[in-house]
């Protein structure tokens, strides 16, 4: 069950900026947050502009809130757990609240190219349950847009998918390039 979500703000500055820390400080126990994602839920919950601006200044400085920090724990549970491709990470990670910039950086450290090309091949091993051909063109192009859609670049997707295409080397058209 969860819990209302209504909360009366104080009408004291002082009293206010004490009980949206509190808040901020338990969201941060729970998971890393990114200043972003902390102003947005600060914002939701009805504190002015300039008290979410002071909690995350002072989050901020006591290193509560570290925009990498939290970056790299979600760029290993995108890419290690939820087998996620770059694009798809990026876009989640942005959606979170990470700067786009800071998101690129982090998901070039965490995730090379042979390693992009690894998972993708994992993901596909997975969906393939140990089947080693891909049977008709329909299959492929099912594969195709499912490995697309968590992430992965064309060229990645089809580099994993040719190995278990045994029909010769004319590949179905796949117009999501």
């Amino acid at each position: 069950m969860r819990r209302p979500t209504h909360l009366a703000i104080p009408e004291d500055p002082e009293h206010a900026i004490r009980a949206a820390y509190t808040l901020a400080l338990r969201w941060l126990s729970m998971r890393e947050l990114a200043a972003g994602a902390i102003r947005k839920r600060l914002h939701q919950k009805g504190f002015p502009p300039d008290i979410i601006e002071a909690v995350v200044t002072s989050l901020t400085l006591n290193r509560a809130i570290d925009d990498d920090r939290a970056a790299r724990a979600c760029a290993r549970t995108l890419v290690s757990v939820k087998r996620r491709g770059r694009q798809r990470a990026q876009r989640e990670m942005e959606a979170m609240g990470f700067a786009p910039d800071l998101a690129r950086h982090v998901l070039a450290d965490t995730l090379g190219d042979e390693e992009e090309q690894a998972l993708a091949s994992r993901v596909l091993a997975t969906k393939l349950r140990g089947a080693r051909a891909i049977p008709d063109p329909a299959a492929y192009q099912r594969l195709y847009g499912s490995l697309l859609r968590r992430g992965f670049a064309p060229a990645i997707v089809r580099a994993a998918l040719k190995p278990f295409w045994k029909r010769g080397a004319d590949l179905p058209d796949t117009d999501a390039d």
